[in-house]
């Protein structure tokens, strides 16, 4: 089974209902969920997903969303040396790079995500939600 590095973004899609960019993320969302592909995240992912949650569902919904995404998502733990490897990055954003140091961790084949110009280059694929949906 497939890898798969989900990006904090896409589940917001899903948790907040993002209409113009729910669809696909859904999508993504259950192949992780019927075990179709192994989804993981990374632990910064959960605390910035509680914060986003709460500031927009409230405190109870927000701990509602992370319950459903640890039910689904295999968690990578931050460490130092993901955090040692991110801090060296060339990238330009230090959370980014902590995702894509996890994704690399996880031994992941891709991430998706609607932000790759984000991520440095040519490490991983980077996947939109679409294009991994469309992928055989």
């Amino acid at each position: 089974m497939k890898t798969v590095f989900v990006d904090t973004n896409i589940l917001l899609d899903v948790l907040l209902n993002r209409e113009e960019f729910n669809q696909h993320a859904v999508a993504v969302w259950k192949a992780c969920e019927t075990k179709k592909i192994n989804g993981v995240v990374s632990a910064v992912s959960i605390n910035n997903i509680y914060y986003v949650c709460a500031k927009h569902l409230g405190r109870q919904k927000a701990l509602e969303a992370i319950r459903l995404i640890l039910a689904v998502f295999k968690v990578v733990a931050l460490d130092e040396k993901i955090l040692r490897l991110a801090a060296a990055s060339p990238g330009k954003n230090f959370e980014d790079a902590i995702q894509l140091y996890s994704a690399l961790g996880a031994g992941a084949f891709c991430i998706v995500t609607r932000n790759a110009r984000d991520f440095q280059s040519g490490v991983i694929r980077l996947l939109s939600p679409s294009e991994f949906v469309a992928l055989p």
